[in-house]
């Protein structure tokens, strides 16, 4: 399940003037969307985005993806219509099949009038997964694609292992990490099992931003299945 957010995001005490002073009328805006997406080239998540706004600007209010990298795309535009507060609309986050990059992507949500004068945004994050790579006879399988939990926490994924005929053996899983506070003791997949939970250690020292990581299953005779996996340490 994706984590959801409900930011405040920045409250403009004038429209039209480079000071503000007590007389200069305000809004807030505020946005509810997940605040991580883990995706693979080729894939699409879909969500409801809500906006919702208070103060003494009314005009219609358009949220719109800003600062993506190529090939990362929302749709359709949120609109919050003249003299409404509040709108939920489903959207759809896709990464396309060709994209050019991979890790965490920092995208904005710009929330903007009409004219461009007022102008609202906020932060969350697309992890861009490699695809998963498998083997003619054995792949594995992520039962999430995310796994949330506090810096110094350990946590367990749940894994499974499919088997092709004739490949019946052990498989060992461990994991390829972009830093050393993220860890994992290699686990033996036994022939006779088919899913496992394989538990994920995070030092206290682990940066708190969403980190991409391979969950990998090698066999005897050192071939290799991967798949990703997102750490979202808080």
């Amino acid at each position: 399940m994706m984590p959801v957010i409900r930011r405040s995001l920045l409250i403009l005490g004038c429209l039209f003037a480079a000071s503000c002073n007590s007389n200069s009328p305000y809004y807030q805006v505020l946005i509810t969307a997940p605040a991580l997406v883990s995706l693979a080239p080729g894939e699409s998540a879909q969500f409801d985005l809500t906006l919702e706004r208070d103060g003494d600007e009314l005009g219609e209010l358009r949220v719109n993806l800003e600062s993506e990298p190529e090939g990362i795309t929302l749709a359709p535009e949120v609109v919050l219509p003249a003299g409404e507060t509040l709108v939920t609309t489903p959207v759809t986050l896709t990464v396309a099949q060709d994209i050019q990059v991979t890790g965490t992507q920092r995208m904005v949500l710009l929330a903007t009038n009409a004219v461009n004068d007022i102008s609202s945004g906020a932060t969350f994050y697309v992890v861009v997964l490699p695809p998963p790579q498998t083997q003619p006879d054995f792949a594995i399988v992520l039962e999430n694609r995310q796994l949330e939990l506090f810096a110094g926490q350990s946590e367990f994924v749940r894994v499974t292992i499919n088997r092709t005929a004739p490949f019946a053996g052990p498989v060992t899983l461990s994991i390829e990490s972009p830093t050393l506070r993220i860890s994992a003791t290699p686990l033996v997949v036994t022939p006779e099992q088919t899913t496992v939970n394989f538990n994920i250690d995070t030092q206290t020292s682990t940066t708190r931003i969403p980190i991409p990581i391979a969950i990998v299953a090698t066999s005897e005779d050192g071939r290799q299945v991967k798949t990703g996996l997102t750490i979202n340490v808080r």
